[in-house]
């Protein structure tokens, strides 16, 4: 397993640039973005500039929105291409949404975006999709990814996704950084919609299982998340439901070993606690 590697940005973009392009346009495959909103005009704009200035040849986005209020949709109305699709649900469920963005793309692969999320690199998707072209196109392929919270050092995930790292209650990447090929959702099934944090994690405990699936990745730092804010309920949900994927999937043995070893939760929610109570009484 790879772990976490310590790459300087500097180095990822250059290594990119150097890198020939092998492939003519026709010959690489659809893309389909999906992105959820809600009341998020600050934060979308900066997600659809970043994928309207990849170096792309055949893109489409698609807009699930449970129903904005705000600016939202005028700030995705103004870009004016006949690349974005605008579709409406009825709440905000995150793999509802996602699901339903699966169900309108024509991609040959997925990524998904949340508003705020954007493409660091503006050939993030040619590099990616070179890697899945020059292995046969597999059901996954994906890259590093920047995690910022504006409140930390900006960390950098990637890692080898083994069965042994699923185990741990670990993904390699985020969400944002998989590319999904479209027929997979149609192997597997789409999103797990009782889920509302690890609904990533879930499906790729499934796709881990399937011995006869293939998954291609690069340690380039193509994308950039943004965490957000972590309140206790999300730390308690991120507890709960990597324990019920862990011990659905992999039974009792590796569900302790989680639960002693591997999980970092339970003590989160302490720190979370005791800070709270440190500002109630000090202000501070």
């Amino acid at each position: 397993m790879a772990g976490i590697d310590q790459l300087s940005m500097g180095d990822t973009l250059r290594e990119i640039e150097s890198i020939r392009k092998k492939y003519h346009d026709y010959e690489y495959p659809k893309v389909t973005v999906v992105i959820p909103t809600l009341n998020c005009a600050q934060l979308i704009e900066i997600t659809l500039e970043s994928v309207f200035k990849q170096i792309y040849p055949d893109l489409e986005v698609i807009i699930v929105d449970a129903g904005s209020t705000d600016r939202t949709l005028e700030v995705v109305r103004a870009v004016h291409s006949e690349k974005v699709k605008i579709f409406t649900a009825s709440r905000f469920q995150l793999y509802e949404m996602l699901n339903k963005g699966i169900s309108q793309g024509t991609g040959r692969y997925l990524n998904f975006l949340f508003p705020g999320d954007y493409y660091i690199y503006s050939e993030t998707l040619k590099e990616v999709m070179s890697l899945a072209i020059e292995h046969d196109e597999p059901e996954l392929a994906f890259c590093g990814t920047l995690l910022r919270d504006g409140r930390r050092e900006v960390k950098i995930m990637y890692r080898h996704l083994t069965m042994r790292l699923l185990k741990r209650g670990q993904q390699p990447t985020s969400l944002q950084s998989i590319w999904f090929r479209s027929d997979l959702f149609r192997e597997l099934g789409k999103f797990n919609t009782s889920y509302q944090l690890r609904g990533c994690f879930e499906f790729l405990c499934r796709f881990a299982l399937h011995k006869n699936l293939g998954a291609v990745s690069t340690h380039r730092v193509l994308t950039d998340y943004d965490l957000r804010i972590v309140s206790r309920k999300k730390v308690f949900l991120h507890f709960w439901e990597t324990f019920r994927t862990v011990w659905r999937f992999f039974g009792l043995a590796p569900t302790l070993r989680w639960l002693f070893f591997y999980q970092r939760d339970l003590r989160r929610l302490l720190l979370l606690w005791s800070r709270n109570i440190r500002v109630a009484f000090t202000g501070k």
